[in-house]
């Protein structure tokens, strides 16, 4: 049965990044829960819809949000939205809170949320998984005398939130030509000069810097847009996912990692910690720090987006390096126990759902609407 209210989705449908797909699948869960979408680039159908019966639920930054031009045409208005620090920028407070409600996918969210002032209701509506199309592939464990390396997969975009540094420093000063090792990292920029080239330049000028002179573990980078299936293949060869971030919002790469049956080394804070656990993962130990610290180190080597990230009071997970290596040695030595947390991940995550992130969206819509009558 198709509801009888009309939601109007504006978010970047089309994008390729994490944003982008949760957008798409957003709106994909809520069709199949019946409940009647249109994308705003699809133009204004189903228009005999009175306005106190549409509901507008915006996907992109709260700051860019015409919240008065919007209360024109819905009557009822949901932000949707995640952030990556203890408090989210000064510029959404107002836009928020002027609006009905807003979702978050996760309890740091919500917390984020609280410390910067949010009135309006905040609803956690998680994020998805595919695991029907992220799952366990038979690997040969890692064998010196098959050439089989234990190998630390990586995905993410090269920025500084990422942590690409501490990444890169761990694993150079943890290993050598000498380990059965190998890391691989699939990542991107965010202009067309942050290129495969400049990225390479990126992490040699850095590994200069750091003085390593010694024969390090091979590290294979690829920089290209990468279709599912070909996303699939390299969790696939994974025999633990490694990201130190200093903060996600949710952490797709870790989900569909877990889905993968591939365990995951990773810092103990951040949205994904609504799913990780000393069962599925390595969690790193880190101190809570204001970004701007990390940014204006030299040792930084990805964009800042300091515009976002460097606000008053803002604070993230610096994690501890040493802990870093030790959670990678520790899983590099015991290929059975990340074979054992990957099984645990798998079970963990599959009622992480798309379907279940569309079901608790649907609730919440329906609520706010009830609640302005």
């Amino acid at each position: 049965m198709t509801s009888s209210y009309q939601v109007v989705w504006k978010g970047p449908v089309n994008r390729r990044s994490g944003l982008g797909i949760a957008s798409r699948e957003y709106v994909r869960a809520l069709r199949a829960q019946g409940v009647n979408v249109t994308v705003s680039a699809e133009g204004g159908r189903n228009s005999h819809i009175s306005s106190n019966r549409k509901v507008l639920i915006y996907h992109y930054s709260p700051s860019t949000l015409d919240i008065k031009k919007e209360r024109q045409r819905f009557g009822t208005i949901i932000i949707n939205t995640v952030w990556e620090t203890t408090r989210i920028p000064l510029s959404w407070i107002r836009p928020i809170n002027q609006a009905d409600a807003v979702c978050v996918p996760s309890l740091q969210n919500k917390q984020a949320m609280r410390n910067s002032g949010i009135k309006v209701p905040i609803y956690i509506v998680p994020h998805g998984v595919h695991s029907q199309i992220y799952k366990p592939a038979k690997k040969r464990m890692p064998s010196k005398i098959s050439n089989n390396k234990f190998t630390f997969i990586s995905i993410f975009g090269f920025q500084h939130r990422k942590n690409p540094e501490a990444l890169l420093r761990a694993y150079w000063e943890e290993f050598s030509s000498a380990d059965n090792v190998r890391l691989i990292i699939k990542t991107n920029g965010y202009s067309p000069g942050e290129n495969e080239q400049w990225i390479r330049r990126q992490i040699h000028a850095y590994k200069a810097r750091l003085n390593i002179t010694k024969n390090t573990a091979p590290i294979e980078i690829s920089t290209r847009y990468l279709a599912t299936k070909s996303l699939r293949s390299i969790y696939a060869k994974g025999h633990a996912f490694v990201l130190p971030t200093r903060g996600e919002g949710v952490g797709l790469p870790l989900l569909e990692s877990l889905a993968s049956g591939v365990p995951v080394i990773t810092t103990g804070w951040g949205g994904h910690m609504d799913y990780l656990t000393e069962h599925n993962s390595f969690l790193v130990k880190y101190k809570l720090r204001p970004p701007a610290a990390s940014m204006n180190r030299n040792s930084s080597i990805s964009r800042k987006f300091r515009s976002l990230f460097s606000e008053k009071g803002q604070l993230w997970a610096e994690p501890d390096i040493g802990s870093l290596r030790r959670q990678m040695r520790k899983a590099y030595e015991n290929p059975q126990l990340c074979l054992m947390k990957g099984q645990r991940g798998r079970r963990d995550v599959l009622g992480h759902s798309w379907n279940r992130a569309g079901s608790s969206l649907k609730r919440v819509i329906e609520q706010v609407i009830r609640t302005k009558k």
